[in-house]
């Protein structure tokens, strides 16, 4: 009886042994055309997101995502994604209020220049272009400002992804900012 598990692992191990996953075997099962553009080396990550503003209703706050792409990373980045969650109060923005910048919400550098910033009315997603990519090395900040913070208190989510700054790019996920609204008495 206590030889059963490591027979198992032994068949397990064996029978993928005999799978060998060439480049373009690999190319051939992803959904994504040969051609397509990832991040390669260090990935780019989401560092923090925060807003100084946590009131509901608060008008014009401030939500900042702070993000890095590592010197390491091949590939600049030309543009982000924030995916508001689909739950509770809805936010609108003010997306013509849109900056981005070098550095942190507490250490604002350079600014950057942004190509365009779109919504979509179905999903919520909101595009943040960079009018020139974003070069490995850097940490950057984008802010949107919402016309107010909600007015239900609670948790809200805003899921990020980075694009590499290439044809037929192909997004990652960064993770979930959090924002948590409360109401003052």
């Amino acid at each position: 009886m206590r030889f059963l598990p490591l027979l198992t692992l032994t068949l397990g191990v064996s029978s993928l042994s005999g799978l060998a996953l060439t480049p373009s075997a690999l190319s051939q099962q992803l959904p994504y055309p040969e051609n397509s553009t990832f991040f390669t080396g260090e990935p780019p990550s989401l560092v923090s997101a925060d807003t100084p503003d946590s009131s509901v209703g608060w008008p014009e706050p401030h939500y900042y995502f702070t993000l890095n792409l590592p010197a390491s990373s091949k590939e600049s980045l030309a543009k982000i994604t924030i995916a508001p969650e689909m739950s509770g109060d809805p936010i609108s923005f003010n997306l013509s209020k849109t900056q981005a910048f070098q550095g942190t919400s507490k250490s604002k550098g350079e600014d950057l220049t942004l190509q365009s910033v779109t919504q979509d009315k179905d999903t919520q997603l909101i595009n943040v272009v960079f009018a020139s990519p974003v070069p490995p090395g850097t940490t950057f900040t984008v802010v949107l400002q919402p016309f107010n913070n909600p007015w239900e208190s609670g948790t809200y989510l805003f899921t990020v992804q980075a694009f590499p700054a290439a044809e037929n790019p192909i997004g990652i996920d960064l993770g979930v900012g959090r924002f948590t609204f409360y109401r003052r008495f």
